[in-house]
């Protein structure tokens, strides 16, 4: 998100798969506010209206196991409120997705092909939306779900559902849509997300967050907020 301006955010990956502001190509009232980014250039504010649409990409926004990252920050973590997902079948699911839960906490989920939705542990509101920047990340190694927030693994509560043995492949045959967003699930009910987001990635494998959120701490060792 290093532009700053626009209608347009683009994919350094150069695999394409560029977003846009809100509902047209144009300016309109679903678009996101640019803003100062947390590391370098630019971020995305959103108001609880506002989303980035990116089309389906094919494969790349589609892989077997994946790493989905984000810098974010906001002061409340609302009822399913969607930062990043891929795709929507209905009012119902995405094939992945960072969002809050009932209880506003964040999680990471996948669904898989038997309809299961493999969740993560829920990291608690107070700690994520406290007007701080946070990294946070989803990954799934093709059997389990985890979620990262600022290096640190998110464990399942003993009142979370028991996650399925065994692997499983995301489902990423969506009736509604193939298309990925920000700040919103794309499905036929809008769940926005209100806060700022930065730095998203999609990586085609499940990478150990704990590392690399250490690595990145010696690089900037003051406290990154």
């Amino acid at each position: 998100m290093y532009e700053g301006s626009g209608q347009t955010i683009h994919d350094l990956s150069g695999k394409g798969n560029n977003g846009v502001l809100g509902s047209t190509a144009g300016a309109d009232a679903n678009d996101p506010t640019w803003i100062k980014g947390i590391l370098f250039g630019s971020a995305l504010r959103f108001d609880g209206n506002d989303f980035v649409r990116i089309p389906a990409g094919g494969s790349t926004l589609a892989p077997k196991q994946l790493t989905v990252s984000a810098w974010i920050r906001g002061t409340a973590g609302g009822q399913y409120n969607y930062i990043i997902s891929k795709g929507a079948n209905g009012c119902q699911t995405s094939s992945y997705a960072l969002y809050t839960d009932y209880w506003g906490a964040l999680r990471f989920y996948v669904q898989d092909t038997n309809g299961v939705t493999r969740l993560s542990g829920g990291a608690v509101p107070a700690n994520v939306f406290n007007g701080k920047w946070h990294h946070v990340a989803g990954t799934y190694d093709g059997a389990t779900v985890k979620l990262f927030v600022d290096g640190k693994l998110i464990p399942l509560s003993a009142t979370d559902p028991v996650p399925p043995a065994g692997p499983g492949s995301i489902n990423y045959n969506n009736s509604t849509t193939g298309d990925a967003a920000l700040g919103d699930f794309l499905g036929t009910c809008d769940l926005f997300y209100t806060g700022d987001i930065d730095e998203v990635a999609v990586f085609k494998e499940a990478l150990p967050i704990d590392r690399y959120y250490a690595a990145l701490a010696l690089l900037f060792p003051k406290p990154l907020r």
